[in-house]
């Protein structure tokens, strides 16, 4: 999964740039936005909760510095706190607080900056106002982890709340002091504004890199179980290969030398098999041999392994089988063969022959059980079309 560029312009010159994968990429919108939620709501978490701390704080402020409207800022701090810790409860403990933790930040600064608003226009001690106002637009603007609308609204939030509270202000205020409100209000909502959007564009970025790379660890990891899987495995017939044979064949005879537990070993070889490559040519031989192949596959049991040795030559390997399971098995196996209609062949049939043989216990040595499982099948090509089989030794 890759994004696809677009051409943007910069200073004259065309360049490729990511597009906004929230937008744009369906395979990692979801997974953007459910990352994006977890931000916005921790974040949100941690302003609201210093501005419900802070913002009732400021009484403080309004009784030393404000004895004259100290009632009247106080009556409007408490209102505004009742309605801020409700929103940062919602926040906190509401489902609603993780499908929209934008949405309630920004109200929890709204209120701080609604109340703030209609403060600055009753005290006479403005610039410590005016700094609650700048601290929570810098707030949203450099610690909230939401899209940068929340911040645009916010700041649109506050000057049209300042300019409702001037209107409604019986006593005008000094336009110079006004100026000055607005130059610093102005500058505080540029940097906020700037300050969001650039860390946002980087929030997203660093989401898109840690999403793809996993997604690149995930394919990884599939490619490795893929690779291991082909390197376990025979190209031309899908069994195992000699690989994977020569472990399992040690682990379950180590096993059955723990447990005392039986397994057997069955060699199968294709009759006259450079014949048929000769008469038949080489794709007719291939054929044969995968067809074998899944007879083989369907005559075992769960847990036995079907496995290519190389050239025309065969093997099962049968855990917890004894001798006469094996043969049985071998058996259907051998007169199912003589059915097989292998692409290319001109009659039907191909004959098999297959040697057998079985250990228990301390008698479960790979090496010994295969070679006489080899002396099974040396005898069953003497004739051609046979099962030959060995007794256990039983260790």
């Amino acid at each position: 999964m890759q994004f696809r560029p677009v051409p943007t312009v910069v200073s004259g010159v065309t360049r490729s740039a990511p597009q906004d994968p929230i937008r744009s990429d369906p395979a990692f919108s979801e997974a953007v936005r459910a990352h994006a939620l977890v931000r916005a709501r921790s974040s949100g978490l941690l302003v609201c909760s210093v501005a419900a701390i802070c913002y009732p704080g400021w009484a403080l402020l309004d009784v030393a510095l404000e004895s004259g409207s100290a009632d009247r800022l106080v009556a409007v701090r408490a209102v505004g706190t009742v309605a801020l810790w409700t929103l940062l409860w919602l926040l906190w403990r509401h489902p609603l607080g993780r499908r929209s933790p934008g949405a309630l930040a920004f109200g929890v600064l709204a209120v701080v900056q609604v109340t703030s608003a209609w403060m600055l226009t009753d005290v006479t001690h403005i610039e410590f106002y005016l700094l609650g106002l700048s601290l929570a637009l810098h707030g949203s603007g450099v610690l909230l982890a939401v899209r940068p609308r929340w911040t645009v609204l916010l700041v649109a939030t506050t000057w049209a709340a300042l300019a409702a509270a001037l209107l409604a202000d019986p006593t005008p205020v000094q336009p110079r002091l006004m100026g000055a409100v607005a130059v610093f209000l102005a500058i505080t909502t540029l940097v906020a504004l700037l300050a969001h959007r650039r860390r946002w564009e980087l929030a997203v970025a660093e989401l898109v890199a840690r999403l793809r790379l996993e997604e690149e660890q995930r394919r990884t990891r599939g490619l490795l179980v893929q690779l291991e899987r082909l390197s376990l495995e025979d190209p031309l017939t899908g069994v195992a290969n000699r690989r994977r044979w020569d472990a399992d064949l040690a682990e379950a005879c180590a096993r059955a030398r723990a447990d005392g537990s039986r397994l057997a070993v069955a060699l199968v070889d294709i009759d006259h098999f450079k014949q048929v490559n000769d008469r038949y040519g080489h794709a007719a031989g291939d054929a044969a041999l995968r067809q074998v192949a899944t007879l083989l596959r369907e005559h075992v049991r769960e847990g036995d392994l079907v496995a290519r040795l190389g050239g025309d030559e065969l093997g099962l390997l049968l855990p917890g089988a004894d001798a006469q399971a094996a043969v049985r098995i071998a058996e259907r196996v051998r007169v199912r063969s003589l059915e097989l209609s292998p692409e290319g062949f001109t009659v039907p049939g191909v004959s098999l022959s297959i040697g057998v043989a079985a250990a228990g216990g301390q008698g479960a040595v790979p090496r010994e059980l295969q070679a006489d499982a080899d002396t099974q099948l040396y005898l069953a090509k003497a004739s051609r079309n046979a099962v030959r089989a060995l007794r256990p030794a039983v260790g």
